[in-house]
């Protein structure tokens, strides 16, 4: 198949070609003529033209990203030159971004419109004969593009439907509201980003002996779109199966692995951090699965929280066999359990807000007073602020629990 770009390369060097042998041509007659004076006008014509040509392009070049920003940003408002400017300057980018399968249509257009020019020029019949051909020729080769865009368009709004459709399967997995468990005060909150991924976190109870513990878990599931929710649907559903069964975090984990080892496809990984609380002894026992670590507040200090042995996502390696740490908690003291998206997230300088940012703002003295639903909020307006213009790249999920 011909390539599109060379295709419209090739018809600018022609349209170079005929100038130049019109401007020889237009030269010639006049040396014929004896008109030196008409000679010399046309000269200085052609180099003032091929310099103009030249800047013209340099200068217009440079500001290439300016014309795209304004026909991306202002569809309903594009002034007529602006859109000229953009769609010669960057025919390469537009082509890229066009299916292979729709390439063809792009070539068959560009050679309608060559042959309706040909029409217009030559001697095909009399009368409205050249106009009516060369009128039928562009008209067709509008329609295909026009088909082209619509194609498009439509296969864009099945995407924005499905990634709307994940969005809901995401969110219907997480708790409508806190959670009411003695001695502690406990927050949630997950914030999708445009493309969705697979962040959730769940609360649910560990263990069937009668000194249960209440569990928390801050997933990232590898992927985006539907297939992102449908692991975080699988994850789920495995993770109510095993807190069954015990209410060791590791082993949750541990046993997790191995079914997303053998059902999910390799290079698909899901990070998990899971913990317990326990309400008698205000405890907290944890493990991770290549998630976040968790940010521990206790008595002005803050600390990362690290889990002993391996840290691999679920689903990385078959027979990983993960650990535990338990800590003491005191009144007071503030746990949050956060996914990348928010240490990650970036500014348009692609500067992330970053781990110590965070720390920081943990440390502030008013914290201690603060609700955990505060504390959220302070830390979601600082990332705003932060990444200023720059649109949310993912997921930001996070639990925040304050002893009472």
């Amino acid at each position: 198949m011909i390539d599109p770009v060379r295709f419209k390369k090739i018809l600018a060097a022609l349209l170079k070609v005929l100038v130049i042998v019109e401007l020889i041509g237009a030269m010639g007659q006049g040396i014929a003529g004896k008109g030196w004076a008409r000679f010399g006008v046309d000269l200085i014509v052609a180099g003032v033209l091929y310099v103009m040509w030249e800047r013209l392009t340099a200068a217009v070049g440079e500001r290439k990203e300016e014309f795209r920003r304004k026909i991306e940003g202002a569809p309903q408002d594009i002034r007529l030159l602006d859109a000229l400017a953009f769609s010669l300057l960057s025919t390469d980018t537009i082509y890229e971004n066009i299916p292979p399968d729709r390439l063809r249509l792009i070539v068959i257009s560009y050679t309608l419109i060559a042959l309706g020019l040909v029409a217009a020029f030559a001697n095909i019949g009399p009368g409205l004969m050249p106009l009516v051909v060369s009128g039928a020729l562009v008209l067709g080769a509008v329609n295909l593009v026009t088909w082209v865009i619509s194609l498009e368009r439509g296969a864009k709004e099945s995407l924005q439907t499905e990634l709307k459709l994940a969005q809901d399967v995401q969110m219907s997995l997480m708790p409508k509201e806190d959670p009411s468990l003695q001695g502690f005060e406990i927050t949630g909150i997950s914030v999708p980003a445009a493309n969705v991924g697979g962040d959730l976190f769940e609360y649910s109870c560990l263990g069937m002996s009668g000194h249960d513990l209440f569990g928390i878990s801050v997933v990232d599931v590898s992927g985006k779109g539907m297939e992102a929710a449908m692991s975080a649907v699988f994850t789920s559903g495995a993770l109510a199966c095993e807190c069954r069964h015990t209410s060791s975090p590791a082993a949750i984990l541990s046993q997790l692995n191995r079914g997303t080892y053998t059902h999910s496809r390799r290079g698909h990984f899901v990070a998990f951090l899971l913990a317990a609380l326990d309400p008698v002894a205000r405890t907290i026992t944890f493990a991770n699965a290549g998630q976040t670590k968790p940010l521990l507040r206790s008595a002005g200090s803050v600390t990362w929280l690290d889990a002993p042995g391996l840290r691999f996502p679920l689903g990385m390696q078959q027979d990983t066999r993960y650990e535990e740490r338990n800590v003491q908690l005191n009144s007071g003291d503030i746990v949050l359990m956060l996914t990348d998206g928010f240490t990650e997230a970036m500014n348009p300088q692609q500067e992330v807000f970053g781990e110590d940012r965070v720390v920081d703002l943990l440390r502030q003295p008013d914290v201690e007073t603060l609700r955990p639903r505060d504390i959220i909020d302070r830390l979601r307006t600082a990332v705003r602020t932060h990444a200023g213009s720059a649109p949310q790249h993912d997921d930001m999920t996070i639990v925040v629990v304050k002893v009472l």
